[in-house]
């Protein structure tokens, strides 16, 4: 009897003492950056005081599916994936990453939240002066 609750008691704790961590927590870097996404989300205000409009509805259903993947070479890759538009919109170019300023093909945007499982990058005065234009992109 002593030797069947003594294995119970190993067997509870083999268990219970080697629980996996399920939160990952993810710190912008160039390294956590690398990787495909696609586009979750579009959205617009005019000014601070306007209210946020959501565009996710403009894009066609062909550029839903479509995939950015930022390389650890500085370069990136749009790719027009799953269904192809009338006009393929496979294109590159060169990206950049200081603190948490994303620059792709030279043009600034903020990274205003970053996750191991995607990132909202934000171009201030995008149209007009105190405009905002937010991209919210899902790793894949």
């Amino acid at each position: 009897m002593k030797k069947l609750f003594l294995f119970l008691a190993i067997f509870a704790f083999a268990f219970t003492s080697c629980k996996k961590t399920k939160d990952k927590s993810c710190t912008l870097s160039e390294t956590t950056l690398l990787g495909n996404y696609k586009v979750a989300s579009i959205k617009y205000k005019a000014s601070a005081t306007a209210p946020e409009q959501d565009f996710t509805d403009q894009l066609q259903a062909c550029e839903k599916d479509d995939v950015t993947t930022f390389n650890a070479n500085h370069t990136y890759n749009y790719t027009d994936a799953g269904t192809a538009c009338t006009t393929n919109g496979d294109y590159n170019g060169d990206w950049s990453l200081s603190g948490n300023v994303l620059s792709v093909d030279g043009d600034p945007g903020t990274i205003d939240n970053f996750s191991c499982s995607g990132f909202t990058v934000a171009l201030a005065d995008y149209n007009t002066p105190g405009d905002k234009f937010s991209v919210n992109y899902t790793k894949q």
